[in-house]
């Protein structure tokens, strides 16, 4: 194994492992997993906008949203590296299920138990919509190029993604990380983009734990016009390792 494939190999290693002891803490480690339907797609992907569509949810973890786009969309699709956090989804909602392999179907619902990084678009099929609440903000930057490399393969030209991030000062060396408007528009340079929401938010939680001076939450419309390549810094990525 080369050194870079080694430090990246690392790094997803230590990744995993940490998303497999927040799962497993649960409370305030699993702080970012909402027991309400993000307010955010009732007001921008509102159900004449998902008819017919199919959703792609990455990093889903057991997220309620999942079952609005389920209730209005033709398919919904989501993708979770922890089994517990897919087992509670279907359990807590009640909604029945069958398991092939590592896909978890119940109606017009399916949840990969996998690495994203090892999805195709065979696994997914026609993909219409991306929705990202917590998934970019939950990565590292490395890894989040990671991510944006993968989401670029699996998307096609054409798509709607709806992003969710925060930004906040001080930042902060652990998820959810602070990506800014700026941000976002470096990491995709071939969308266009909408910025739809960006309340600041004085009373957050976070506000109070880490005494930040401010915080905002983000949303973001945006289009893909056409494929880019995703550069990975593999300076930064062993610096990270």
């Amino acid at each position: 194994m080369s050194p870079k494939t080694h430090n990246l190999f690392s790094l997803f290693i230590m990744e995993k492992a940490f998303w497999f002891n927040s799962w497993e803490l649960e409370g305030h480690y699993t702080s970012f997993h909402r027991k309400d339907i993000h307010p955010y797609i009732v007001k921008h992907l509102p159900p004449f906008s998902l008819e017919g569509k199919s959703v792609f949810v990455p990093l889903c973890g057991k997220s309620i949203d999942m079952l609005y786009f389920s209730h209005f969309a033709q398919r919904v699709v989501g993708v979770e590296l922890i089994e517990k956090a897919v087992l509670q989804f279907f359990d807590e909602n009640q909604r029945p299920y069958k398991r092939f392999g590592n896909r978890f179907v119940s109606g017009n619902l399916t949840i990969f138990c996998c690495d994203l990084f090892s999805l195709t678009t065979e696994d997914l099929g026609p993909i219409d919509i991306v929705y990202d609440r917590a998934s970019l903000v939950a990565l590292p930057h490395p890894m989040r190029m990671r991510y944006l490399q993968t989401l670029e393969q699996l998307t096609p030209v054409g798509a709607l993604t709806f992003l969710n991030t925060v930004e906040y000062a001080p930042t902060l060396p652990s998820p959810p990380f602070s990506i800014s408007p700026g941000d976002v528009s470096t990491y995709f340079p071939n969308y266009v983009i909408d910025h739809v929401e960006s309340p600041i938010l004085p009373n957050h939680g976070m506000v109070r734990k880490f005494n930040l001076s401010f915080l905002i939450e983000h949303g973001f419309l945006m289009r893909k016009l056409y494929n880019s390549p995703v550069h990975i810094d593999v300076e930064e990525l062993a610096e990270a390792v």
